[in-house]
């Protein structure tokens, strides 16, 4: 029986988000299909440091799936893997939209929804054949990359298994459990990935077939992870009925929907009465020229009724704003917190508006020039990484933080203790805690921002430097001879190494890279596929050197060729398995 191991991968960034234990439902359900159809199923959930090394080196295949934020960490996942001779498969909304560049870390990426194709792509790649026919599958035939056409018919769910998290290893169980009942949303916002990725076509989940699944989490708690759960008022109640005469008994159960479902007496009475406790509702901004912006359509004035009419049902609401569209300013968002604040939310989330890969967002910004950096772990939601129109990038992150600190301040957490439920105190605790945090170990970031603006568009050559090493010959009779080049570009440095290292030529190296790079840098690519060493001892000693560049900087990439006899360099030589804190990227050219 084959094995089959999928990697959910966790940012190394800090960012609130690490807080909650929760799975995507992406590798559950795979999992479930692959162990449906005869394979020995392992889930990971975690970053390269924490990954269990020795049970995931001797599986078959090897799956990740990743979404904008994780994708650096993914690729030095498969990247090692790669370099092992393991053969790699990468998924997820970063993938999808990004494939060439995903294709450059893996050997196949899917695209689209997978629940149809994975199965027939490992069977392919049993058979030792090329997924020609696979939907969905982007691969390389030689130096030819192959996009096969994605699935023209949308995957109905009724048919897919339960997600299985009895497949994680290592995890305590969850303190929540996710639940999905639909696909989809009618809606077009600009910002957002989903409708490209699913379809603006809604497709549910039968009732009973969600029901069923219920019943196994009686008195625990669910989050539907549904990107609109409330968009079909009519098979939202049937559902919520439904729950209530199975007596299915959820602990406590909070969703993600629009403002629209506050309308609706009934709707509120039933979600109430199922255990429904907490709406997260997608406000966005309280600005109307930004909503228009942003294609929201909703007032300024249906959030405030939005937040009242769930509060007079018992329903406690956290409220997602969007800082940084082109009609916010400072002012925007210092009164979006006295708003928050009179309209006494329980608990709330600012995030920077973040233009995903894929989006008309990021197409218009990428073809205005406007982006800052394409460092995929700032693409969380907290971090700018564009040109804003009416505020300044540092000004948006700053205020944005600012923001964060004003509505979780200590004066806040208790102050409204008399007129909320008792858990608004304890969540707004915990975000004075997480907000502190984050300001404390993101403070580089508006420094780098400052240099990530003065960034000429156009490469400078920093350094082209030659040094000598001992004046013996290499076989062949050529001149031992290290060629060292620095570029910079857009925020990015290149250091691209050529010749010969040795003991005697090494520690310059050493010296001059380090009297050149920045105390820290967002992003350095070290390409050396041309380099060779004079002796293991040499190698070895290299290596830890790029083990103290990937400290240096927030993401470090080593280029090498794809040739065996090179990429075995950089693998670890200890006798206990562990990643590189580099992602080795293998040119097969």
């Amino acid at each position: 029986m084959k094995k089959v191991v999928l990697i959910e991968p966790q940012s190394r960034e800090d960012h609130v988000y690490k807080s909650v234990r929760m799975p995507r439902l992406g590798l559950p359900l795979l999992g479930a299909r692959l162990k449906e159809a005869g394979y020995r199923v392992e889930l990971y959930l975690g970053t390269g440091e924490t990954l269990p090394w020795p049970r995931i080196v001797d599986a078959d295949f090897v799956g990740i799936s990743t979404i904008t934020a994780t994708s650096s960490e993914a690729y030095r996942i498969a990247g090692y893997l790669r370099s092992r001779g393991q053969t790699v498969v990468l998924g997820g909304i970063h993938p999808h939209f990004m494939p060439d560049e995903a294709l450059n870390h893996a050997d196949y990426v899917m695209r689209g929804e997978a629940d149809l194709t994975i199965v027939p792509l490992l069977q392919a790649l049993e058979r030792e054949q090329l997924p020609w026919d696979v939907p969905g599958v982007s691969f390389r035939n030689g130096r030819e990359v192959i996009h096969n056409p994605c699935a023209t018919e949308a995957v109905e769910l009724d048919p897919l298994p339960t997600p299985d998290f009895a497949l994680f290893r290592g995890q305590k169980p969850f303190r929540t459990v996710p639940v999905i009942t639909s696909r989809g949303c009618p809606y077009n916002c600009n910002f957002c990935s989903v409708t490209l990725m699913f379809g603006r076509r809604y497709r549910f989940r039968s009732t009973e077939n969600v029901l069923k699944e219920l019943a196994a989490y009686r008195g625990r708690s669910v989050f539907f992870c549904d990107d609109n759960f409330t968009a079909h008022p009519a098979r939202s109640k049937e559902l919520f009925r439904g729950i209530l005469d199975e007596k299915i008994g959820l602990k406590s159960w909070g969703a993600q929907m629009r403002v629209e479902a506050s309308r609706d007496p009934e709707m509120l009475e039933l979600m109430r009465r199922s255990g429904g406790d907490m709406a997260f509702v997608g406000l966005e901004s309280i600005n109307p020229a930004t909503l228009a912006a942003l294609n929201k359509q909703q007032s300024v004035e249906d959030v405030r009724e939005c937040v009242r009419r769930f509060h007079d049902s018992g329903i406690r609401v956290h409220g997602m704003f969007i800082f940084g569209s082109e009609a916010d300013t400072v002012q925007t968002i210092r009164d979006t917190v006295d708003f928050a604040l009179d309209a006494q939310i329980d608990s709330l989330q600012f995030a920077i508006l973040t233009p995903l890969p894929g989006t008309p967002l990021f197409q218009q910004l990428e073809s205005e020039g406007r982006l800052l950096t394409r460092q995929w772990t700032l693409y969380d939601g907290h971090h700018a990484v564009f040109q804003p129109a009416r505020l300044s990038p540092e000004e948006l992150q700053r205020e944005t933080i600012a923001a964060f600190k004003r509505f979780y301040s200590f004066r806040n957490i208790f102050g409204n203790a008399f007129q909320a439920h008792w858990a608004t105190s304890f969540y707004r605790s915990v975000g004075w805690w997480l907000t502190r945090h984050f300001e404390r170990k993101n403070r580089w970031y508006e420094r780098a921002l400052a240099r990530l603006q003065a960034i000429d568009p156009a490469p400078v050559a920093l350094l082209f430097k030659r040094l000598k090493a001992k004046p013996e010959q290499e076989p062949g009779g050529k001149i031992a001879t290290l060629q060292v080049y620095l570029i910079e570009k857009k925020g990015i440095l290149h250091l691209r190494l050529r010749g010969l290292i040795d003991s005697i030529n090494l520690p310059e190296l050493i010296r001059t890279v380090r009297s050149i790079l920045p105390g820290r840098s967002l992003h350095l690519v070290v390409n050396v596929e041309g380099l060779r060493f004079a002796s293991n001892k040499v190698t070895a000693a290299f290596v830890r050197f790029l083990e103290r560049l990937g400290g240096r900087t927030r993401r470090l990439q080593v280029v090498v060729s794809g040739k065996d006899e090179q990429k075995k360099n950089y693998i670890s030589r200890e006798r206990r398995l562990k990643l590189p804190r580099y992602e080795l990227v293998l040119n097969r050219r």
